[in-house]
């Protein structure tokens, strides 16, 4: 045998090192709800990642509108993504990673602070946290400013109320022309209606999630429900989903509605719809703080994920304020990233911002009662009933609460 000189020694570690590189390679797994530009936000992110963390790939999954099936088939076979979408905490926490720890050890990185309470209370299951909130959305109003000026009526000002929000709407009135001033749903989604209760001074149940009689069929959270049947009687209103399933923002893209109640997904559409509109905080009951419901998405780390140190730092990165400026289709979940970009002081951003620090203290009923889905049904079924009947909410809430004791644990 030849004797090895120092070049070739050197090459074959050279050599070996690189085999225990490639053997090292991991494959971390991603699933997404994503579809689109938001999908191909996601897929920059993970290219961000694996070129921060070399012999590392990320497999973006994105699963769509079967998102929920998959998600579940997976976690049956043994086989979850190591990270995931998430904003269904009741029903999947058992099989999440809980964080805390792993939270308060990398404070440096994460900064906690740094993410609004509001949205951090969405994570959270029986005091522990299974997620890092991704984006998020409240409810605000939009307004038609070319409606507005043509009908000589004032622009929505800071501190309006639901008064407020009546009086302008009942100008817009055209029965004739089938215009309005304002859409009121039959079939609101009771995650998103709980913010006229929290307006109001109520709830749907307690804060322990044992109790809704005196909160869902309370007379302040009948009053919020009546005064939205009232609303449609009075056609200051058009009513949505009674026989007709044109949308809101139909309605307003088109101009037969002056102010639209919705979120940050329907903003897209109604740039395209090139007229001028501005944006206006939710109204106030009285003198109440108006409240706003939390649409937040989440990354989460499976609690049997294959590689859960990576998963953590992807986690990290993804919540990094690199990454939270990468995603341009939702609100940064970030403070420091929505001031760097003006968000918080822009007229067209600001009212999201403003109701999401007004919101920070108020827990969605979905967070606080297993049963609450079947809960729900009933809710919604007294919610119809009050718009079909324009009035008598208390009646009818009092009739879910009744179909729904038997459902509390």
């Amino acid at each position: 045998m030849h004797k090895m000189t120092k070049s070739m020694v050197g090459s074959l570690l050279a050599l070996a090192l690189t085999g225990a590189t490639t053997r090292a390679e991991e494959t971390l797994r991603f699933a997404t709800w994503d579809t689109d530009e938001s999908l191909a936000i996601q897929q920059a992110i993970a290219k961000k990642f694996e070129e921060k963390h070399p012999g590392v790939k990320v497999q973006v999954e994105p699963y769509a509108d079967g998102y929920d099936q998959k998600l579940v088939a997976a976690f049956g076979a043994g086989n979850p993504p190591d990270v995931m979408y998430m904003w269904n905490f009741p029903q999947y926490y058992t099989s999440l990673m809980p964080l805390d720890e792993l939270i308060a050890r990398d404070a440096a990185e994460i900064t906690p602070d740094d993410f609004p309470q509001g949205l951090m209370n969405t994570t959270r299951v029986e005091g522990k946290t299974y997620g890092m909130p991704s984006g998020f959305t409240t409810q605000v109003v939009f307004y038609n400013k070319d409606m507005f000026a043509k009908a000589g009526v004032e622009q929505p000002k800071d501190g309006w109320t639901w008064e407020d929000l009546r009086a302008k709407a009942a100008k817009f009135r055209d029965e004739a022309n089938k215009v309005y001033g304002f859409a009121v749903d039959a079939k609101p989604d009771p995650y998103d209606f709980e913010q006229f209760l929290w307006s109001n001074g109520t709830k749907y149940i307690s804060d322990d999630g044992k109790e809704i009689d005196g909160y869902m069929n309370s007379d302040a959270a009948a009053e919020v429900l009546d005064m939205f049947a009232d609303m449609a009687k009075t056609q200051e209103a058009v009513t949505l989903n009674l026989g007709d399933d044109t949308s809101g923002a139909t309605l307003f893209k088109g101009s037969k509605i002056a102010m639209f109640q919705s979120a940050m997904w329907s903003k897209a559409g109604i740039d395209a719809a090139g007229f001028n509109y501005g944006v206006a905080p939710l109204p106030k009951f009285g003198d109440h703080v108006a409240h706003s419901a939390l649409g937040v998405s989440a990354i989460s780390i499976a609690k049997d994920a294959a590689h859960p140190d990576l998963a953590w730092e992807f986690v990290k990165f993804f919540s990094s304020p690199e990454a939270v400026a990468m995603r341009t289709n939702d609100l940064p979940v970030r403070t420091s990233v929505a001031e760097e970009k003006g968000m918080t002081t822009d007229p067209v951003y600001k009212p999201f911002f403003d109701i999401l620090a007004t919101s920070d203290t108020e827990i969605h009923a979905y967070l606080k009662n297993e049963n609450w889905g079947k809960i729900q049904d009933n809710l919604a079924r007294a919610i119809e009933a009050t718009m079909i009947d324009q009035g008598n909410a208390k009646a009818h809430l009092d009739d879910a609460v009744a179909r729904s004791k038997r459902l509390l644990k």
